[in-house]
């Protein structure tokens, strides 16, 4: 019986990475579902052997299953994206097959968790087939899932128990983390771009102002700066939409600001809570302090400075300030990168993450309404995107960005010379090669 029952689980898995190498839709609304999920319910995981896995975790088993298979079809030509990935899978294998040996299957596997959202993005969306209508779909399921991501966020100030209600620190209690806070921020300029360039109904011109209200309300700093840097990207690339998203934002910003001194109490986000989110430097400097332990580490040889050190080997540091022992990731994409795959990790996955903006700019400057909803705020996007790895991990969903983005540069490489592409989501069928 239980060789009947794998080989039926084994079936389906495999069907499902099937339906995951030819619908990018399917993947991308896999992993936004089992985010939204355990968001909402809470992440919880069955013990298989010795490992804990969730949702979440077979999610991304099969997505980067079906990486490798597309990344694999992509070999046939070589190109320098594809030398960056190449380059970096080589380095996280290293990594892991080291962080095997030396700390044991299970430390390094927990630790490679936290590459899964470079590895999809380079695996699996850099090689979405990418056209007008899969571009316009995108868009749309990302909408979807930032006005659900409100909508949690809504229940939770009402006071049910979904997003960080439960878990959230007394004294500063935020109802959804940081990465739901980035990806509504994102969406909102989506939302801005759509209404500016694609529809032009009432609902159309709201929603940017909801998503950039409860992105503000929110109180990440961070996403603070998100905002910041895609509104100055704007200013750069695009200056109707920068026009546009300096307005919403000074809507938004009014809108919270009513809202606080109003009927902050009952929503817990009272004008103190704001000065001092808008202050402190208590978590900044913890963060720095970290870093600097990591990086200044007399441990390190030239091996780890390169390559990393292994999979599986910790975030043990001392705290300088309050010289307890601290045990808690970097908070840091790049500072991440670097501890586990060396300087020539972080500078590829650098390299792949930035790679888009240069030839998004250029498409920009011939057609900005050639990539869905405007090529230039996907240039926007991929920036704000970078902004955030400074200071917290850029999750999966935030890397599936950079990897669509990365896909449509592989689209107008690919496709020069024939002036009838759009990926303005606007044509009715696919030309060969990029069918939806």
């Amino acid at each position: 019986m239980a060789i009947l029952i794998g080989a039926v689980c084994l079936c389906a898995a495999l069907g499902l990475i099937w339906v995951l190498v030819r619908w990018t839709e399917a993947g991308l609304c896999s992993l936004l579902g089992v985010e939204f999920f355990d968001l909402v319910f809470g992440k919880d995981s069955a013990l298989i052997g010795h490992l804990h896995l969730s949702a979440l975790d077979a999610v991304s088993m099969m997505l980067l299953a079906a990486g490798a298979i597309r990344f694999a079809r992509s070999l046939r030509t070589i190109d320098a994206s594809r030398l960056l990935v190449t380059g970096y899978l080589v380095l996280f294998v290293c990594s892991f097959v080291r962080g095997y040996s030396s700390n044991g299957l299970l430390a390094a596997a927990n630790e490679a968790r936290g590459f899964v959202g470079p590895l999809a993005a380079m695996l699996y969306f850099a090689n979405a087939p990418a056209s007008g209508n899969l571009m316009h779909r995108v868009a749309r399921i990302y909408l979807i899932f930032a006005a659900g991501l409100c909508t949690v966020m809504l229940l939770a100030v009402a006071g049910l128990s979904v997003g960080l209600v439960e878990t959230a620190n007394p004294v500063d209690d935020r109802v959804l983390p940081s990465a739901a806070a980035a990806t509504i921020a994102i969406c909102g300029f989506f939302a801005v771009a759509r209404a500016t360039y694609v529809r032009w109904g009432l609902t159309d011109h709201i929603l940017p102002v909801v998503f950039f209200a409860a992105a503000i309300a929110l109180r990440h700093r961070t996403v603070w700066v998100m905002l910041l840097a895609g509104i100055v990207m704007l200013l750069f690339v695009d200056g109707k939409l920068f026009r546009r998203a300096f307005v919403t934002a000074l809507l938004a910003s009014a809108v919270v600001a009513g809202v606080v001194l109003l009927g902050g109490a009952a929503l817990g986000a009272t004008e103190n809570r704001f000065a001092q989110g808008a202050s402190s430097t208590e978590t900044w400097q913890w963060r720095v302090n970290g870093w600097q332990e990591f990086l200044c580490d007399e441990d390190q040889t030239p091996v780890t400075v390169l390559a990393g050190r292994p999979m599986g080997s910790g975030w043990w540091r001392i705290d300088p300030e309050s010289h307890l022992l601290q045990t808690a990731p970097p908070h840091s994409e790049y500072v991440t990168e670097y501890l586990r795959v060396g300087a020539l990790g972080l500078l590829l996955v650098v390299l792949f993450a930035s790679r888009p903006l240069w030839a998004l700019w250029r498409t920009s400057r011939i057609d900005n309404t050639m990539i869905y909803p405007a090529t230039s705020i996907w240039i926007a996007v991929a920036a704000m995107t970078l902004v955030y790895g400074i200071t917290y991990s850029i999750e999966p969903e935030a890397y599936a960005f950079i990897g669509m983005a990365s896909a449509t540069v592989s689209g107008i490489g690919a496709c020069e010379g024939e002036p009838s592409r759009s990926y303005a989501g606007t044509s009715t069928e696919s030309s060969p090669g990029f069918a939806a």
